[in-house]
C-alpha cells in the first residue's frame, strides 16, 4: 500500500522513471521498512493505554505498581490495573480499601474497628509465599499510618478449628506463637 502511494507521487514529479529497475528496488525496500515502521507504531499505541493494552503495555504499568501476575489472563490484568489507577489520594473510606484491595486481585474479609483504630483483612484467597509478601507490601502502602492493620492469609475460622474437634490442650501443647496460629490454614 505505501509502496503503491510512493510510486504515485514520485511518478507525478518525475523523480523515478518506470525503466530504472535499481531505482524501482530502492523505492520497495523505503516502502517495506515504513510499512514496517507503521506496524510498530500501531502496536506501540495499542500498547500505551491500559484499556487495549495486551502484552508490553501491561507489563510496563505492572511494573510500576510492582505486581504480581502469574497466569491471570488478560482481562484480569487490565481489570486490576484500571482498579489500581482509579484509587485517589482520599481514598481510605472502607470502599475505597476494599477497592484497593481488590486491584491486589484477591479476596478477603474486611474487619474494621474504629474505636481501635484497627483495621483486620483476612485474605481468603490462595496465593504462594511471594505473591503474600507483594500483598503485604502493598497493602503496608494503601492503609493509613494511623490505623493498625493485621493481614492474614488462608486461616482457619473458627468452625474450621471447633470441626477439628481438638481440646484447648491439644492445641496449647504445640506451642504455636499468635503470628502462627493466626495464620494456620488446612495445610497446618
Amino acid at each position: 500500500m505505501i509502496y503503491e502511494k510512493m510510486k504515485e507521487r514520485t511518478g507525478a514529479v518525475g523523480i523515478y522513471d518506470d525503466d530504472t529497475s535499481n531505482l524501482e528496488i530502492e523505492l520497495m525496500v523505503y516502502a517495506e521498512e515504513l510499512e514496517r515502521s507503521r506496524d510498530n507504531l500501531d502496536r506501540l499505541l495499542c500498547e500505551r493505554f491500559v484499556t487495549t493494552a495486551r502484552d508490553e503495555g501491561l507489563s510496563a504499568y505492572e511494573r510500576l505498581f510492582g505486581a504480581v501476575t502469574e497466569g491471570e489472563s488478560v482481562d484480569e490484568r487490565r481489570e486490576r490495573l484500571l482498579l489500581r489507577m482509579s484509587l485517589r489520594e482520599d481514598d481510605f473510606t472502607p470502599a475505597g480499601i476494599r477497592r484497593a484491595l481488590d486491584s491486589l486481585g484477591i479476596q478477603c474479609e474486611l474487619n474494621e474497628y474504629p474505636a481501635l483504630q484497627r483495621l483486620n483483612i483476612t485474605v481468603t484467597s490462595d496465593h504462594t509465599p511471594k505473591e503474600q509478601a507483594f500483598i503485604r507490601e502493598q497493602v503496608a502502602g494503601i492503609i493509613p499510618v494511623q490505623l493498625s492493620c493485621q493481614i492474614t492469609f488462608n486461616t482457619l475460622t473458627w468452625e474450621q478449628m471447633d470441626a477439628m474437634n481438638r481440646t484447648f490442650g491439644t492445641i496449647d501443647n504445640e506451642n504455636l506463637t499468635w503470628s502462627q496460629i493466626d495464620n494456620r490454614t488446612n495445610e497446618t
